[in-house]
């Protein structure tokens, strides 16, 4: 398939428009709109909708990643050769949040000293990473999912452990008579829409304040004081607003090991105590990436590992 081709597909979806991609390639209009035309008679499927923004249909998807895995191979064999013009590798890799807070810092420190590349993060829930994957937006992710997306690698790199916290005070506002806490009421926060890390767990308590399995935890019966409706769910998508609301006794949430401040998991915090009740979960991270390797990705994923035996 013919390489301007690809990189007017990856344009195309990257910009939104034709006009813009054109403008981007710098080509006319028309030329741009002969090369997608090509390139679907190519592959004998629609690969855009023509929408605003441009989307993909489901072999627009498959070939988008191939269109981006072309360029970046394409780029890094003409540096290699002599004939690139100066530009940087760009490495698009999905990163959740709290990694992004924590051990992958160590990344950054690494990629700040190279000439050759550029790092473009996404930051996403990293049970939904691997979807940024699947269709060509990075050519890499830290994930949950351990099964290799097409044409990827995957690589175990630890876990991260998330203890449920809440402000004392918040707690107390719940309490029954005789001193437990009706987590059924007790407000939430979320990180994103995405976020199951407090639903899970929830959910957890629940079976066992009914005995019943955690599939059938989420109708919310059984007398616990959880409504059909659940708890009131507030979202706070940034880890520092995120924790700050948790200590401003906003809602519970889970917070990873290594963001918690001292004394809370030993009960000396004035504010912040952990919730046995809703207990811990262990989230394992892995890192995928395109097979089809690169230098500059292959760096990457050394940086990677090495800062993942720090996880926490």
């Amino acid at each position: 398939m013919n390489t301007d081709h690809l990189r007017a597909l990856a344009a195309a979806v990257d910009e939104g428009t034709f006009d813009a991609a054109a403008d981007v390639l710098r080509i006319s209009g028309s030329a741009f709109s002969q090369r997608i035309k090509a390139l679907e008679k190519d592959a004998g499927q629609v690969l855009l909708t023509r929408t605003v923004p441009v989307g993909t249909t489901s072999a627009g998807d498959r070939m988008l990643r191939l269109a981006r895995q072309v360029a970046v191979l394409e780029d890094e064999t003409r540096r290699s050769l002599g004939q690139g013009t100066g530009g940087r590798t760009v490495l698009s890799v999905a990163v959740n949040a709290d990694s992004m807070a924590t051990w992958f810092v160590e990344v950054l420190r690494q990629a700040a000293t190279w000439d050759d590349a550029v790092l473009q993060l996404h930051l996403e829930d990293q049970e939904h990473t691997h979807e940024l994957l699947r269709s060509g937006t990075v050519i890499a992710a830290i994930t949950e999912d351990p099964a290799p997306v097409s044409g990827c690698l995957s690589m175990e790199l630890g876990a991260m452990d998330y203890h449920a916290v809440a402000a004392s005070a918040l707690l107390d506002r719940y309490r029954r008579e005789d001193g437990s806490v009706d987590f059924g009421a007790v407000p939430v926060q979320d990180f994103g829409t995405r976020d199951n890390l407090q639903r899970s767990r929830l959910a957890a308590w629940q079976a066992d304040q009914t005995g019943r399995g955690p599939s059938d935890a989420g109708a919310g019966r059984g007398g616990t004081g959880m409504a059909e409706a659940g708890p009131p769910r507030h979202q706070v998508p940034t880890v520092g607003g995120f924790n700050a609301a948790v200590a401003a006794g906003l809602g519970w949430g889970m917070i990873p090991a290594g963001q918690l401040p001292e004394g809370v998991l030993e009960g000396t915090h004035p504010d912040l105590v952990a919730i046995p009740e809703l207990g811990q979960s262990r989230v394992a991270l892995h890192w995928q990436r395109w097979s089809a390797g690169t230098e500059a990705l292959d760096r990457l994923t050394a940086a990677v590992q090495q800062a993942a035996r720090n996880m926490a």
